[in-house]
């Protein structure tokens, strides 16, 4: 749950910068197992995180709800290729999804 966190962190922070650096937006990657273990989830209730996350992800979508198509066709660039905020956006969606269901969902499945 902690890398979701991060994720949203990271990619809310995407979303906003796409529309307002400079153009094309470079986007950068993070060290995602450096990033949870210096934020100490293992240390935190789960609901706590599980606030967080929620938070986060209903900001996202508050954000996400306000683009037009004009937005969504901005440009931005991802491992050297020529990318859209709409293809940024559609990545987290299916990044989320990955997650939810291969190691929530799966995980509740097996106990």
């Amino acid at each position: 749950m902690g890398h979701l966190c991060d994720s949203a962190i990271v990619n809310l922070e995407r979303f906003l910068q796409v529309q307002n650096e400079a153009s094309p937006y470079v986007v950068t990657t993070y060290d995602q197992v450096q990033w949870v273990a210096l934020q100490g989830y293992q240390e935190l209730p789960l609901e706590d995180i599980l606030m967080l996350w929620t938070s986060i992800n209903k900001k996202i979508m508050y954000v996400l709800d306000h683009l037009d198509e004009e937005t969504l066709a901005q440009p931005c660039v991802m491992n050297q290729q020529q990318r859209t905020l709409g293809w940024l956006i559609e990545e987290y969606m299916q990044h989320l999804a990955h997650h939810i269901h291969y190691q929530i969902f799966m995980n509740e499945c097996e106990t």
